[in-house]
């Protein structure tokens, strides 16, 4: 579905706006090259803000003439002006958690992985848990002697680290590892069985082997758990980062009580510098109770934090093949993936929760998965309710549901960085054709009138705007490549891939009268880049730097090199 433009209302409400902007005090002037992703004034020369809103865009003269005494006038001299970035997919107690446990997503060897869990744990204290996230085999120079079903065994890092509870995370986040002491203090032996939805990797003598997937990595929980002074804590060195990387807003994918609690806290005394859209986590039953009794939050310039919506895990991940498929994988034709939240229960959490308002956010890699879940969003299909069901990753699907998606009005929330993660090595778990036809379909969903909202689902991935935009526009690798990119008719232009990335997010979220946009009346939330992302060749987009971020009319991240004022 094409997105519902209001043009006689928006025009008429800008008009209004730019008349009244001359008696209004005048904040900040901008001065420089704007890109507003606004269809119906794409670029502009300046704007002018006051009271954390945008009042008018347009000339320079036109807004300098707004100018007042108290105006502080800023000139991008080098470099562009953009929407901030919406993130529509990532973890930000996660994103928190990777910046200060152990960093695992450069590791090219078990060895290497091995070496950084030892570093950290000679300065941890005995028993202390030692957590490390983001390794991924696929990405390994060759797997360890001994892997079971393609992934590592414990021994070789139980032998290491005999004194601490290790628990690492794959790259995927639908995976860990344990060693021998995390899995005695789980209570994980040769006769625990797997929860429903789970995967405990035994050897062929019954034993096993530290690899949990899925719902039985909830086995472990008890390692990682922590308090509201960690949740807060995790939640401001995170949103700092959110910041210094454009991010203005961030769509929370799953959140549990305590990091929930933290945001609310922060929004109350408002301390967010980023504005979230929070999705509670569909398995925790005490947030749920909690925020059905409660009711939708929907934040204000004063309050950011907005919780109206609920986020359910239907299946795993390609790297660890629980991606729900129609077929088996091509490198396992023993297994088709896992399902990981009943079709049945989904359809009664809608009903549930229909007359509440609440958005419902499905997690579905798999082509089964997206099919499975479109079957349910499809009996609720309503003119006269705008659900604004997503679909989080819609990573690999059928050509034919394309169709679906669009009739029924269903959000790809879509991460481009994955096929630059990913594609290298997702051939082999789905085979060539599977691949060409059903993979990372970004052009195809638009040009079927799907609305495609981009995030990173850090810390899967990196926090990093830029690199997803190159993705979307390269379907490349970081690296550069393949030289033509993969798959390279679903390429985006720079300018589908700024919609994604800022208009999607904000209408993916119910926001789009008041973000998205660079336009009057909508919030100051903007992003000066050291360089024109739309014009630079494709070779230089990652050199692109992020100066300064602007949320609500005041810069909350500014980089000490820039040079910008």
């Amino acid at each position: 579905m094409p997105f519902p433009i209001r043009v006689a209302l928006c025009l008429a409400l800008s008009m209004v706006i730019t008349s009244q902007a001359a008696s209004e005090e005048i904040d900040t002037i901008l001065v420089g090259k704007i890109y507003t992703a606004d269809p119906e004034q794409p670029g502009a020369q300046a704007l002018a803000i006051s009271g954390g809103y945008i009042v008018s865009v347009g000339g320079v003269e036109e807004i300098s003439a707004l100018a007042q005494p108290e105006t502080e006038i800023i000139r991008i001299e080098n470099g562009i002006v953009v929407p901030g970035f919406i993130d529509a997919h990532l973890h930000v107690a996660g994103v928190g958690s990777a910046l200060v446990n152990v960093d695992l997503m450069s590791v090219t060897s078990f060895e290497e992985l091995i070496e950084r869990v030892v570093a950290r744990a000679e300065n941890t204290p005995e028993g202390s848990v030692v957590i490390g996230r983001g390794w991924h085999q696929s990405k390994w120079q060759q797997l360890p002697d001994g892997s079971i079903s393609g992934f590592p065994t414990h021994h070789l890092l139980s032998e290491a680290v005999p004194e601490h509870p290790v628990l690492l995370e794959h790259a995927n986040g639908h995976t860990v590892l344990l060693n021998a002491q995390a899995m005695a203090l789980s209570g994980i032996d040769q006769a625990t069985l797997a929860p429903e939805g789970g995967v405990i990797v035994k050897d062929s003598e019954g034993q096993p082997t530290g690899v949990l997937h899925e719902t039985a990595t909830g086995l472990a929980r008890r390692l990682e758990a922590y308090g509201p002074e960690r949740a807060q804590f995790l939640l401001e060195i995170a949103q700092d980062h959110l910041v210094s990387e454009g991010v203005t807003s961030a769509h929370d994918a799953g959140v549990r009580k305590v990091d929930l609690d933290a945001q609310v806290a922060l929004a109350e005394v408002g301390d967010l510098k980023v504005r979230l859209y929070s999705m509670i986590d569909a398995t925790d039953a005490v947030a749920m109770n909690e925020w059905r009794k409660h009711g939708l939050l929907v934040a204000s310039e004063s309050q950011r934090l907005t919780v109206r919506s609920i986020k359910v895990v239907a299946d795993g991940a390609l790297g660890s093949r629980t991606a729900w498929l129609h077929e088996p994988y091509s490198d396992d034709p023993e297994t088709s993936g896992v399902s990981t939240f009943p079709m049945e229960q989904l359809d009664t959490l809608i009903a549930d929760t229909r007359d509440g308002g609440w958005q419902i956010n499905v997690h579905a890699i798999g082509d089964k998965a997206n099919s499975q879940v479109l079957d349910v969003f499809g009996k609720y299909l309503s003119t006269g309710t705008d659900s604004r069901f997503r679909i989080e990753h819609a990573q690999h699907i059928l050509a034919p549901e394309l169709r679906r998606f669009a009739n029924l009005n269903v959000i790809a929330s879509m991460q481009p960085i994955h096929l630059s993660s990913d594609r290298a090595w997702a051939i082999d778990r789905l085979g060539s054709k599977r691949i060409e036809e059903g993979a990372y379909l970004w052009q195809s969903m638009l040009a079927s009138g799907v609305v495609v909202a981009s995030g990173t689902d850090a810390p899967v991935e990196p926090v990093s705007a830029i690199d997803n935009f190159y993705a979307a526009v390269t379907r490349k690798q970081l690296n550069g490549l393949p030289e033509s990119g993969f798959e390279a008719a679903e390429k985006l232009s720079r300018e589908q891939a700024l919609q994604a990335m800022t208009v999607a997010g904000a209408y993916a979220a119910f926001e789009e009268e008041v973000k998205g946009t660079l336009a009057p009346g909508k919030y100051a939330d903007l992003v000066v880049l050291s360089q024109d992302i739309m014009q630079v060749p494709e070779s230089q987009i990652r050199e692109t730097k992020v100066l300064k971020t602007m949320v609500g009319g005041r810069w909350v991240y500014e980089n000490e090199a820039s040079d910008s004022n």
